[in-house]
C-alpha cells in the first residue's frame, strides 16, 4: 500500500512546468536556488520525481548534502547504480576489463574516486573516473527512456580545485547528450552557485538557467490547516496561522513543526506554539553561540547585511566604526573586505544581485539578529 504524507503540500503544477520545459526543449538543464529548509528536497522527491516519471523519464536523484564528506563519490555512485539497474554497467566497462582496476571508494576526486571494473592493480584513478562518468552517461543516453538527473545541493561541488575535473566531465556529458539526458540542480548557497555557474572559466559557467525556487504562499498554510482539521476535527484561525508562517520567515519546515505540535498537544493556541518553535529553533541552531564566537567587526558587518544588504557605503562603514567605538569616521574599505571574506568563507553571508550587496545565508539567523542585535 502506497504511503501518503498528509502534511505534504503538493506542488504538482510547478513540477509539471519544469518537466514541460524539458520536454519542449526550452531548456535541458535548470538550477534552482532557495535557502535551506525551504522545501527543495521534498519538492524534488515528492513532486518533481513523480511528475517526471509520469512523463516517461527515468529519474536519478542524488543528494550531495547527505554525502558532504565525499560528494564526488555520491554523484558517480548514483549514476553507476542507475546504469547497473538498466544492465548497462557491464557494457560501459567491457572495453576496459583488461586494464587496471578502478575502485569506487571513499575520498575525493583526485585521490580515490572511480568504479571497480576489473584488473588486479590499483592506479591513480582521477582521470579514469571522469572518463568512466562519460561512458556511463553515454550508455544511459543510448537507452530508453530519457533520463532526468536531479542533483540536490550541487554547491557541495563548488571547490573547483577539488572537483573541477568531475564537474567538467559532467558538463561535457550533459552537453553531448542534451536530447536524452536532462538535469536539474538545486542549491542553498548563493555564493556556491555563483562560483559554479557565474564565475568565468568555472566548468558550469553560464551552463544552466538559474531560477529562484518559488516561496510557498497562503495555499500552503491552508493545506496544513485542512490537514489539522482532518486529524483533530477542530479549526484554527487562518489569519493567525498565516501571521505565524510569516513570523517563521515562511520556512515550511518550521511551520509544519508548529502544526504538528498543535496536534500532539491537542491545542489551538497558535501564539503559544509559535513561541515554543522560536525557542527550539534558536537553541538547535545555536544562534547565540554562533554570535558569541564572532569578532565585534564581523558582528557589525553582519548587522549591516541583515539590515539593508549594503556594507561598503560610507554610512554603513561609519556605523561599523561607531559599533566598535572607534572615532574618526568610516571604517576603511579593506578592513571591511577582510571581514566579508571571513563571513563568506564561513557561509554566513553571500552576495546578492546588486553590486557590493550581501545577505545573510540563513534567513532564520537573519531574523534572529534583527530581533536581538540591531544596535551597538
Amino acid at each position: 500500500m502506497k504511503e501518503t504524507d498528509l502534511w505534504h503540500y503538493p506542488r504538482t503544477d510547478l513540477a509539471k512546468r519544469y518537466v514541460e520545459a524539458m520536454n519542449i526543449g526550452l531548456s535541458s538543464t535548470l538550477a534552482l536556488f532557495a535557502p535551506r529548509r525551504m522545501g527543495k528536497t521534498e519538492f524534488l522527491r515528492k513532486d518533481l520525481r513523480p511528475a517526471a516519471e509520469a512523463a516517461g523519464y527515468r529519474v536519478i536523484y542524488v543528494s550531495l548534502w547527505e554525502a558532504q564528506d565525499d560528494p564526488a563519490h555520491a554523484l558517480i555512485n548514483a549514476i553507476a547504480n542507475a546504469a547497473n539497474d538498466r544492465n548497462i554497467l557491464s557494457k560501459a566497462t567491457s572495453k576496459i576489463r583488461r586494464g587496471p582496476k578502478i575502485t569506487l571508494t571513499g575520498g575525493h576526486l583526485g585521490m580515490q574516486a572511480g568504479i571497480s571494473i576489473g584488473g588486479e592493480e590499483s592506479v591513480d584513478e582521477s582521470p579514469k573516473a571522469t572518463i568512466q562518468l562519460g561512458q556511463l552517461m553515454r550508455q544511459l543516453a543510448e537507452g530508453k527512456p530519457s533520463v532526468l538527473l536531479l542533483v540536490d545541493e550541487v554547491q557541495m561541488l563548488a571547490d573547483e580545485k577539488q572537483f573541477g575535473p568531475l564537474v567538467a566531465a559532467l558538463r561535457s556529458a550533459l552537453d553531448a547528450h542534451r536530447d536524452r539526458i536532462k538535469a536539474i540542480f538545486t542549491g542553498s548557497s548563493q555564493d556556491g552557485l555563483r562560483l559554479m555557474f557565474q564565475k568565468e572559466k568555472a566548468p558550469l559557467y553560464q551552463f544552466s538557467q538559474q531560477l529562484p525556487f518559488p516561496a510557498l504562499e497562503r495555499a500552503f498554510v491552508e493545506h496544513l490547516l485542512t490537514t489539522y482539521t482532518h486529524i483533530t476535527k477542530w479549526k484554527l484561525d487562518a489569519d493567525k496561522a498565516w501571521q505565524a508562517f510569516e513570523e517563521l520567515d515562511r520556512v515550511p519546515l518550521y511551520f509544519r513543526s508548529l502544526m504538528e505540535r498543535l496536534v500532539l498537544s491537542a491545542s489551538t493556541d497558535i501564539p503559544q506554539a509559535l513561541m515554543q518553535i522560536h525557542a527550539e529553533r534558536e537553541d538547535s541552531a545555536g544562534y547565540q553561540a554562533k554570535w558569541n564566537a564572532l569578532s565585534p567587526l564581523d558582528r557589525a558587518v553582519l548587522i549591516q547585511a541583515a539590515d539593508n544588504g549594503k556594507i561598503y557605503g560610507k554610512e554603513q562603514r561609519e556605523y561599523i566604526s561607531a559599533y566598535l567605538g572607534i572615532p574618526g569616521g568610516a571604517m576603511p574599505i579593506p578592513t571591511v573586505q577582510q571581514a566579508v571574506k571571513r563571513l563568506t568563507t564561513q557561509g554566513l553571508v553571500t552576495r546578492t544581485g546588486d553590486r557590493g550587496a550581501y545577505a545573510i545565508e540563513d534567513p532564520a539567523f537573519s531574523a534572529w539578529m534583527r530581533a536581538n542585535h540591531t544596535q551597538p
